[in-house]
């Protein structure tokens, strides 16, 4: 019951997010090839507004209500794109190559 409480106290922040990661998919239409991955980035994005919001905001000062959930569309939507860029950097690289080089092996 307290996670619920929890929830609909950020409730704005979550749709803020929620708007940002939809509206941010726009632009990787090339990286979400099918509806999973859609799904996956806009969890993504949902789930940077939603931790983040607070934090970011306490960060940077800002108290006014309003401007909290423009911070939290902001975080959805650079969220989504955040991870998408993390998953094609990790599959571009050579981490075997780098444990190697890390533990001496040839």
């Amino acid at each position: 019951m307290d996670f619920l409480h929890r929830m609909l106290d950020k409730a704005e922040w979550i749709i803020a997010g929620l708007i940002g990661a939809i509206v941010a998919s726009w632009w990787h239409k090339d990286d979400l090839t099918d509806w999973k991955a859609w799904v996956v980035f806009l969890i993504t994005g949902l789930a940077c507004a939603m931790y983040l919001t607070g934090i970011v905001s306490t960060y940077l000062s800002i108290t006014d209500p309003s401007n909290i959930t423009g911070v939290g569309f902001l975080l959805g939507a650079f969220g989504g794109s955040l991870m998408t860029a993390v998953n094609r950097a990790i599959k571009a690289a050579d981490l075997w190559a780098l444990v190697r080089s890390k533990f001496g092996g040839s």
